[in-house]
Formats: structure tokens, sequence, C-alpha cells
């Protein structure tokens, strides 16, 4: 029973990932079943479903993006516009957490792109944004994989923004 335990406490952290149903070349109509409350969106760039959920401690968006009826792009984002040190220290602890679990699963990232991971108050000393965190897998079973922790900035304008994206392996626009 402990063993049972133990691995359920192992996989909890997996389970949050919250999308792992849908996978990268399902069909629209697939991923439609299995999210029939997904909100659909088509425009000249194809058609996005949607879904409100919570993946490790925030608050965000599914999204799946579909060209020619296959799913090319799996994504999840959440941005904070108030910015203050706790909304700062909540996307990094998040994003530490994602990578280190992402990394636990999928195997270490091929690229691991540190940034500044201090907060530092446009209000103090204005800037134009920074990358603080990202990871890359270039191919887990056919996906390109992404997680990225970026505080934005220009013109005044500021947001903390987490982003998880699982690409087809073919997908033009990981970089």
């Amino acid at each position: 029973m402990k063993f049972l335990y133990s691995i359920l406490f192992f996989a909890l952290p997996f389970l949050s990932m919250a999308q792992e149903k849908a996978s990268i070349g399902m069909s629209l109509a697939q991923v439609k079943h299995i999210y029939p409350n997904a909100q659909v969106d088509s425009n000249e760039n194809g058609i996005t479903l949607s879904r409100p959920d919570t993946c490790y401690q925030l608050d965000g968006t599914w999204g799946y993006r579909f060209k020619e009826d296959k799913l090319m792009w799996i994504f999840f984002h959440r941005s904070f516009k108030e910015i203050n040190g706790t909304n700062f220290q909540k996307c990094l602890s998040s994003t530490r957490q994602l990578i280190k679990d992402f990394t636990h699963f999928y195997g270490k990232a091929d690229t691991a792109l540190p940034g500044d991971t201090t907060f530092i108050d446009p209000v103090k000393h204005r800037h134009w944004g920074y990358n603080v965190l990202e990871a890359r897998w270039k191919n887990f079973n056919g996906m390109k994989i992404k997680i990225q922790f970026d505080f934005l900035g220009g013109k005044g304008d500021y947001a903390f923004l987490v982003i998880i994206n699982y690409f087809d392996k073919d997908y033009p626009y990981y970089d």
C-alpha cells in the first residue's frame, strides 16, 4: 500500500499538466469529444479550441490549434497585469516546478535558457522586460516542447507571462 501511495504522490504533478488527454496529431473532432465545453475560434490561421484551467497553481487557458484538421499546437498561458514581487515569485515558482517535472518526465531539456530571475520593479527602474526562465525539448515522441516565463514590458505597459507549448515536430515557429 505504501508503494501505491508513493506512485500516486509521484504522479500527481504530471496529472496536473491538465491537457494529458489531447495529443499532437489528433483531429478536431477527437479533441472536441475530450473537451466538449471548449470554446471554438476560427480565423484565417485555422481553428483554435480554448478552455480555462489551473495548471501548477496558475489560473490560465489551454489552447489547441489545428491546421487541416490536425492538432499542431497545444499551449497553456497565464499572464499577470498586476506587477509585484508576489506575482513574480508565483510565476517563477510555478515555472521552476514545471521545468523540474517536465525534466523528470521528458528527460533533460535540450536547451535551458536562464534569464534574470530577480524581480525588477518597473516603477523604480524602468526597463523593456526580460526573459526570466525557459527550457526546450526539441524532439520528444515527435513533439517540440517549450516552457517559458517572461517579464514583458514596453512603453510603460508590463505583464508576467508563463507559457507551456507543445508543437508538432514540423511546426515552424518553435524558436
